[in-house]
């Protein structure tokens, strides 16, 4: 579908968000996800609750689980958007309505992002197990990846989920 058709099928002057630019936000947000994690476990093993070996992978896990889950439903609920989609000019929605998103829809959209890395994460110090669970979440990334630039509305596996949809000014730069 090209761009003037997407643009007149959408109130307001919206498209699609293509997949390029929903990547880009994806990664300025897991920088940003990155550095609070880090801040967070460095507080962490200041105070002597992270030393180092599994336990201290469980922990660091459970804080990253934290600290995205906080992020990404915050953002999707209360701004439309999290800070890597507000940088290209997207936000998010309810596909049938456009209306914000709800927490039931948040959640479920992030754990379709969220939970295989998530898991694979947890057992990354676990030799075979977690290099097989962390090819495992790449190939469900890739899956999302996929699904999204199939959908003629872009709406990937995680977005039909959560029956969310992500959008775009029609003049916003690609």
């Amino acid at each position: 579908m090209t761009a003037p058709a997407q643009a007149s099928s959408m109130p307001g002057g919206l498209v699609y968000a293509d997949v390029p630019n929903r990547a880009i936000a994806y990664i300025i947000d897991a920088i940003l996800i990155f550095i609070a994690i880090i801040i967070v476990s460095t507080i962490l093993g200041a105070v002597g609750l992270v030393a180092g070996g599994f336990v201290s992978s469980i922990v660091i896990g459970i804080v990253g689980l934290a600290v995205g889950a906080a992020y990404f439903i915050y953002t999707w609920t209360s701004m439309r958007a999290t800070v890597g989609m507000k940088a290209l000019g997207m936000q998010i929605g309810n596909a049938g309505d456009g209306k914000t998103l709800t927490m039931d829809q948040a959640v479920r959209r992030w754990l379709a992002l969220s939970a295989p890395s998530i898991v694979a994460q947890a057992f990354s110090p676990i030799g075979l197990i977690g290099t097989l669970l962390a090819l495992a979440a790449f190939a469900w990334f890739i899956f999302l990846i996929y699904s999204t630039a199939q959908s003629p509305t872009k709406q990937g596996w995680h977005d039909v989920f959560a029956n969310t949809m992500v959008v775009k000014a029609a003049k916003a730069v690609a």
